[in-house]
């Protein structure tokens, strides 16, 4: 149904809460997602969670790739893990996701159906935190979140998507546009500004916390309302200020309005944003069955009384009123035709489903729904009741029929009477009290004595409770236990349907007749008409002023009370023929002259058919006169209707024609029926073929997603590797060193330059065997210590000479690591160590040196360690101490002297 504005079950989350951003993407997605979190700063205070359709069969690099882009931690997700602010939560393949509420509930996804990971969680989302909720549709291919989005709208959450042109797959954003609870269809950069603008408002005015007269002044409130009564003709004066004031600062988070006037200022220049608020304030909660317990008792305790007290040939009369899409009505419906066959009754009903919304109402209209109704139907009544055409649900044509669906506004126009049943569920708890009362009243008015009234579980009868009986407290169903009328509040319009065509009984509508009365009466009397009768625009006698004539006849059993169906058979003909133009030309029409045999007695007739205007009201009767004399001067103006015999057999004879020809028509239509009996089996087997053809479309669909996430996210890969490749050449090509890698079978996979002026190869011998080439160096069995190698996997160094320019060089050879540690193939590295070896040689000099200085110096030298023993003595030292050398060795000067 339509509730102004917003959910009720089940509770949203306590004030401290904060926000959870659910984001849906596929095909394409990953783009958006990299613009969408780099626009976002480092702390938003709101949980993210990001819900991919990925492949099966890879591994998701989905974590690092938005890491790239966000300070904030990201994670994939685990089972029962706790949601925080300000982290990042990613769905991980094979799984679908659920949230109870804290917490991340994983389930591994069969692959026997089709996978709606996006509308799984979002709906699970809107059930468990309500307005804390913020809904994305990101780029991709299909619908799946759109039935998501739609249920976090109904919550009180919100909807956003991201437009279409920015899209690189456009149908998954695209599909949720048509509705309207769409709060906005943004750019990737502009979904962030508004998240975060979203976020913020709800940390600046936190509005469980505080009174919405704190939050918007009176004054822009009621410009914000005087607004949408103007243009868009609805009145929102006399609903909950609370409720009103919440999605009215959501619109202008979305809008990124600065404060409340500049908003004031958006709302009266953009019918757009106009548009956009009204259905923020017209939220439809509602769903097949919603509260099964409330519908089980309706089912088993209420209806079958209800069609039990109407005899044969009566009529059923229903009214759901704030309908929305429909859901409730049928379901009313579907149980109702049960009903109705369980108890075997031959009784019509006549149904009205009546909303606000003509948005709602064009979907209940259509009566098709998309797949997820299977879940609040059982199979059985899923089969007989809906036609499933193209991935959604059409209600067959019977249960279609049942209902008569109008637009209606409860707090404007009047109620249908004499109802046997009335549904008005989750309507009254948003309207401010004086209004309720106001619209029970509505209610009590139309519902006949016995009447069964049907409310939402958190709504009450107030000061009206003692007309009612209880029949369920808990779901508050009512009976109505006697025919009283109470008095109602002026109405602000006049009734929306026109009134019924039986004569009111209620004391509301008996003044007007009697008006109707008075100018009958003044009419019959002052022209003295000797047969005066009241009718309506269907011929339907509603009341007999005079019949001195006796010109109407009854007969018995079931009486007649179409007008043509009571005069003598003469008249039968110009009788219809006056009414028929009467009402064609919406004037009066006078036929004169009209002969008939009566008794007989040949008579003069005239026949007078006229509107009363005196009264608006009246506008809907005829008035038909009858007046028999024996003469009557004919004013020229006047029109005489004359019937001679052989004009009345040409008459029978053209009206037995005409029933041959109906007769032949209908013959027709039988046969045209048949045969599109057998095109509608055709076409039942090829719509049979088409789901089947649609269901597989929807798994290749789903599959060609699958790839594209995973190339998107391999392309991603490729691209940082091929950036590391480049860092790691250059960092080989700047330090001249010359480096191979080799598989195990010593083929050739990449070098360096600097390798070619050791080895004889080119670029073009990538992936020859190194067995194939000759190199420059001073070591004929290096294919066999590369084997070795392969074989043993020890590394060596060894220096060698590069013959071709005389260097001296360190071949170095090690394992090539790969995935887990593995061993792939060789490395070997050659490093030029000419100017090592220079130094080297030089060192060596010096040594060699200062050695012969020490030996052959004329006075005695000695090298001491740190604990001043003897490390090195000349023969010079050892004489002058009389030792000899080695007995210095190791000893100090107090322990040899």
């Amino acid at each position: 149904m339509t509730e102004n504005p917003q959910n009720n079950s089940p509770e949203p989350p306590p004030p401290e809460k904060f926000f959870v951003v659910a984001i849906g993407a596929s095909a394409g997605g990953l783009q958006p997602l990299e613009e969408f979190f780099t626009n976002l700063p480092d702390n938003p205070g709101a949980a993210f969670v990001v819900l991919q359709h990925l492949s099966p069969d890879f591994p998701s690099l989905m974590p690092e790739l938005i890491q790239r882009r966000t300070k904030m931690e990201v994670q994939s997700i685990k089972d029962g893990m706790q949601l925080k602010p300000n982290c990042i939560y990613v769905l991980p393949p094979r799984h679908t996701l659920k949230v109870e509420k804290d917490y991340l509930k994983l389930e591994e996804h069969t692959s026997e159906r089709v996978n709606y990971p996006i509308n799984i969680f979002f709906n699970s989302l809107a059930e468990e935190w309500g307005e804390k909720v913020i809904g994305i549709l990101l780029s991709g291919t299909g619908n799946d979140g759109t039935e998501g989005l739609q249920r976090i709208s109904q919550k009180g959450g919100i909807a956003l998507v991201q437009s279409p042109e920015t899209a690189q797959f456009t149908s998954m954003p695209s599909s949720a546009i048509p509705y309207d609870f769409l709060d906005g269809i943004l750019s990737p950069q502009d979904l962030a500004q508004a998240v975060y603008s979203l976020v913020g408002y709800s940390l600046n005015y936190p509005i469980s916390q505080v009174k919405a007269a704190d939050l918007i002044p009176v004054e822009q409130f009621e410009q914000i309302l005087g607004i949408l009564s103007k243009y868009e003709k609805i009145d929102f004066y006399q609903y909950k200020i609370s409720t009103l004031s919440r999605r009215i600062l959501n619109r202008c988070g979305i809008t990124q309005s600065p404060n409340l006037t500049q908003y004031v200022l958006l709302l009266t220049d953009s019918e757009t944003e106009r548009k956009l608020l009204r259905q923020d304030l017209l939220i439809g909660v509602t769903r097949f069955f919603r509260d099964i317990p409330a519908w089980e008792l309706i089912e088993k305790q209420v209806l079958p009384e209800l069609i039990k007290s109407l005899a044969d040939g009566e009529q059923l009369r229903v009214w759901v009123a704030a309908c929305a899409t429909g859901e409730e009505a049928y379901s009313l419906a579907i149980l109702i035709d049960e009903a109705i066959n369980a108890e075997n009754k031959e009784i019509s009903v006549k149904m009205f489903a009546t909303d606000i919304d003509s948005k709602a109402l064009e979907v209940a209209s259509q009566g098709i729904y998309n797949e997820s109704i299977k879940n609040d139907l059982t199979p059985e009544r899923l089969e007989k009741y809906f036609t499933y055409k193209c991935g959604s649900y059409q209600v067959n044509r019977h249960l279609r029929e049942m209902l008569i669906i109008a637009p209606h506004d409860l707090t404007k126009n009047a109620g249908f009477s004499k109802m046997n049943l009335i549904s008005c569920r989750n309507v009254l708890i948003y309207m401010q009290p004086l209004l309720q009362q106001q619209m029970l009243r509505l209610l009590h008015f139309s519902l006949t004595s016995q009447g069964i009234l049907f409310l939402g579980n958190a709504e009450t009868l107030g000061e009206i409770e003692t007309e009612f009986a209880n029949i369920d407290q808990r779901w508050k169903i009512f009976r109505k236990h006697r025919e009283l009328q109470l008095s109602l509040m002026p109405l602000s319009q006049p009734p929306l349907l026109s009134p019924v065509t039986i004569l009111p009984k209620y004391n509301r509508n008996t003044f007007q007749f009697e008006r109707v009365l008075d100018s009958v009466f003044d009419i019959c009397f002052t022209e003295q008409r000797l047969t005066c009768v009241l009718i309506n625009q269907d011929s339907q006698l509603l009341h007999i002023f005079y019949n001195s004539a006796n010109l109407l006849s009854f007969s018995t059993g079931k009486p007649k009370l179409d007008i043509t169906e009571l005069v003598q058979t003469p008249l039968q003909l110009p009788l219809r023929t006056a009414i028929h133009r009467a009402i064609r030309e919406q004037k009066d029409v006078l036929y004169t002259g009209i002969n008939f045999l009566r008794n007989g007695v040949n008579e003069l007739l005239n026949l007078k058919i006229g509107f009363l205007n005196k009264y608006p009201i009246t506008n809907e009767f005829l008035l038909v006169l009858f007046e028999v004399q024996t003469r009557l001067e004919k004013p020229s103006s006047q029109i005489e209707f004359e019937v001679d015999i052989e004009t009345a057999k040409q008459i029978t004879e053209l009206e037995y024609e005409l029933q041959q020809t109906r007769e032949n028509l209908q013959a027709t239509i039988e046969e045209l029926e048949t045969t599109n009996e057998e095109q509608q089996a055709t076409n039942e087997e090829l719509l049979a073929s088409n789901e089947e053809l649609q269901s597989t479309n929807e798994e290749l669909q789903s599959v060609n997603e699958e790839l594209y996430t995973v190339n998107s996210e391999h392309q991603v890969k490729i691209q940082q590797l091929t950036e590391l490749t480049n860092d790691i050449d250059n960092l080989l090509r700047s330090t001249d060193i010359g480096v191979i890698f080799l598989d195990n079978h010593l083929n050739i996979r990449k070098f360096t330059p600097t390798t070619s002026n050791i080895i004889n190869i080119f670029p073009s011998d990538i992936n020859r065997p190194l067995t194939h080439f000759t190199h420059n160096l001073d070591l004929p069995n290096l294919v066999e210590i590369l084997s070795k190698f392969v074989a043993d996997q020890i590394p060596k160094a060894i220096e060698v000479i590069n013959k071709k320019t005389a260097e001296q060089m360190l071949m170095r050879v090690n394992a090539y690591r790969g995935e887990n540690n593995n061993n792939d193939g060789v490395v070997v590295t050659f490093v030029n160590i000419n100017e090592l070896k220079n130094i080297q040689n030089q060192l060596q000099a010096s040594k060699n040196w200062l050695e012969n200085v020490y030996i052959n110096s004329p006075v005695g030298l000695c090298l001491l360690d740190k604990e001043l023993k003897f490390v090195k003595v000349n023969d010079n030292l050892a004489h002058i101490n009389n030792l000899s050398v080695a007995e210095h060795i190791g000893k100090t000067g107090q322990e040899l002297f």
